[in-house]
């Protein structure tokens, strides 16, 4: 413990927040900070308990920006922004660590700048995010007030209910990494079994917690894949197997995402940034077992 704590020390006197570089410069970095080419990973999840609406609910997810991590990241940032709106997302969902806590690199990007750039993402029920450890190291109220200024409910151990045509969805937002509480375990425990809903938590070590189904980050995808190798670690104590991708466990559906940014340093090898499209929706009726069919939980969590 005493060690966190030195550790933290040391990186905000090293990084100095608050930031106040709006265009997140990289100075004598620039060249060898580049970001590679992203991914758009798109999934139609039918699960049961949820409903058979018309059209399936589409959720954008998207986490692990580290705005600042890599060479002209506003801009980046934009344009991965416009990209994502043209999917026209119902629910759009952020998975913490917004800014940039590199110990070396600059690129320090306010969160201001940053939540006025995500808040061009419009969605029929509303932006919902949670706060990753990073967040949380830099300074949680100032990310949290940036992005509800702009109208980004972010969720600390807390639910909501969201209507979707007749239908309440459960949202549920587990922020910071690494810090396990109470109140995350009643909120995940206090889930209905005949209502479906949405975990957003940063850490996919909660999906040991959750009766139905996750999003989560955290991990990076691992950020770095070594060949023959493969992942390393994920900086979670969720196993290797909780890294990156859908992962189906005990009937339920948990969704890691590699994320936008990078930590530590400004590379990736063989796990590309990412943002995800995530189409959801029941089974057609005949396919629901008169037994009775377990409510689907969409876990998301950054990798």
């Amino acid at each position: 413990m005493l060690g966190k704590v030195l550790r933290d020390r040391l990186i905000r006197a090293v990084t100095r927040p608050p930031f106040r570089d709006e265009l997140g410069r990289k100075g004598r970095f620039e060249r060898i900070a580049r970001a590679g080419p992203h991914l758009i990973r798109r999934l139609r999840l039918v699960i049961d308990g949820w409903p058979r609406w018309s059209h399936p609910l589409r959720v954008l997810f998207l986490s692990d920006f580290h705005t600042g991590s890599h060479s002209d990241d506003v801009a980046r940032l934009e344009g991965i922004v416009a990209e994502a709106r043209a999917f026209n997302p119902d629910l759009v969902l952020l998975g913490g660590d917004f800014v940039n806590m590199q110990l070396f690199g600059a690129g320090r990007v306010p969160p201001k700048v940053i939540a006025a750039v995500l808040a061009q993402l419009d969605a029929r029920y509303g932006q919902f995010a949670v706060l990753g450890n990073h967040d949380y190291l830099y300074g949680a109220r100032e990310v949290a007030d940036a992005l509800r200024a702009h109208a980004i409910t972010v969720l600390d151990d807390e639910s909501r209910s969201v209507k979707v045509k007749n239908h309440s969805i459960d949202l549920v937002g587990i922020p910071n990494a690494r810090v396990e509480s109470a109140r995350s375990k009643q909120l995940l425990a206090g889930l209905a079994p005949e209502r479906p809903s949405i975990v957003l938590t940063h850490d996919p070590m909660w999906f040991a917690n959750v009766p139905r189904g996750t999003l989560a980050g955290h991990t990076h995808g691992g950020q770095i894949s070594l060949p023959g190798v493969g992942l390393l670690k994920n900086a979670s104590k969720a196993p290797l197997r909780w890294t990156h991708g859908l992962i189906r466990e005990r009937g339920q559906y948990l969704y890691v995402t590699s994320g936008i940014g990078t930590s530590g340093v400004p590379l990736r090898w063989r796990v590309p940034p990412e943002f995800v499209v995530l189409d959801v929706i029941g089974p057609p009726v005949a396919a629901i077992s008169t037994v009775g069919a377990a409510t689907g939980c969409l876990s998301a969590s950054t990798a």
